[in-house]
């Protein structure tokens, strides 16, 4: 029976000096991504890495869905409690991303985010929604500097707002129309989603 010793020896043997470097690399990596802490620091950082590549765009027509006056009959909640209507958002362009602070994709895209609501606050509105637990999401917005709001989940969206990952963003016409749906992260902050905002506010 081979010993560790002689597995070690073996492989300081047959490994060139890069080739032994990135063996090390690659079990350090595989070590920190089975303890939670780093594993999401280090899941987060390469989605931000990604997201350059990723930018959100419109559907084709027969892919967009309609909500009706039953679908605007949605009521989300403030984290005391108190209810917010989305029929509030009626002939209005919204954006509105399910999230949680345990979820990496979701941290990764915030600063997107962010940057975005800064540019458009007043024309467009936000809507970040989570079923997280309040003091952590507190805690998390407070911590990052956010601005933009958040609501929870008083009842399940409607269907044409359902959703099976986090996360996952939709973007509603005026006329009540959903032309994105994206799960995964993306870059928000990008002239792709500037472009699509700026046709839906003519």
């Amino acid at each position: 029976m081979v010993t560790l010793k002689e597995r070690i020896n073996k492989w300081k043997e047959n490994r060139k000096p890069l080739q032994k470097a990135g063996d090390i690399i690659f079990w350090i990596l595989i070590i920190l991504f089975l303890i939670p802490g780093p594993r999401k620091v280090i899941i987060t950082t390469l989605n931000r890495a990604v997201l350059h590549l990723k930018a959100p765009r419109i559907m084709n027509e027969e892919k967009q869905e309609q909500l009706t006056d039953m679908d605007y009959n949605w009521t989300l909640a403030w984290s005391k409690n108190q209810p917010y209507y989305f029929s509030n958002l009626r002939f209005k362009v919204v954006v509105l991303n399910f999230w949680a602070t345990w979820c990496p994709p979701c941290v990764a895209e915030m600063p997107e985010f962010q940057s975005l609501y800064e540019k458009y606050r007043d024309r467009v509105d936000f809507l970040m929604v989570t079923n997280d637990k309040p003091e952590a999401v507190e805690a998390f917005i407070k911590k990052n500097h956010y601005q933009f709001p958040v609501l929870y989940l008083a009842e399940n969206p409607p269907e044409p707002l359902s959703f099976s990952a986090l996360p996952t963003t939709f973007i509603i016409s005026k006329e009540g129309r959903v032309v994105t749906k994206k799960t995964g992260a993306a870059n928000w902050d990008s002239k792709a989603m500037e472009k699509i905002l700026d046709e839906l506010l003519k």
